[in-house]
Order: structure tokens, then sequence, then C-alpha cells
């Protein structure tokens, strides 16, 4: 086999595990966002678990997806989600 054959599957492996290390860092992002929203729905902070959440920038307008942002008042968590809106049609 020949020396070049041997970079290009290097590189291929390589790739391959960056690509893989991406999309799990990804799911993983994704899954602790999940959490965050589902309590800051119930109305407690994600971090101290106290129910002093409260909702501090709403962006966007109109029938696109809006940005929300809230903030514990306790111990000064922030997070900013997409929520998708819809017209009301």
């Amino acid at each position: 086999m020949p020396k070049e054959a041997f970079i290009d599957l290097y590189l291929l492996l390589f790739l391959l595990i960056v690509g893989i290390g991406s999309v799990a860092g990804y799911i993983y992002y994704l899954r602790e966002k999940g959490e965050a929203w589902k309590s800051i729905q119930s109305g407690t902070c994600p971090r101290c678990r106290r129910k002093t959440i409260l909702l501090t920038d709403r962006r966007g307008g109109g029938c696109g997806p809006k940005l929300v942002t809230y903030t514990c008042t306790e111990c000064g968590y922030q997070n900013s989600f997409s929520i998708h809106g819809s017209c009301g049609i």
C-alpha cells in the first residue's frame, strides 16, 4: 500500500472522529437547553431551583421566531431561547 493511502486513511479517520464529536457535542447541548427550557416553563431557575426566574427581554415580532431571554433574580442565571411563533391566523 502506498504511503499516500495511509495518509488519506488517517485523514478520513480524523475527520470522522471530529464529525462524530461535533454531532455528539451538539446533541448534548440541545439536551441541556431542553432541560433548562422545561425548568423555566415551570417557573423555576435551572441553576438554583427557586421560583425567581423572570422574562427580561423579548425580541422579534410578526410571524417569525421570537428570541426570549430569562434571568434569575437570585443567582444571576441568564439564558436565551428561540421560540417559533405563529401568525395567529
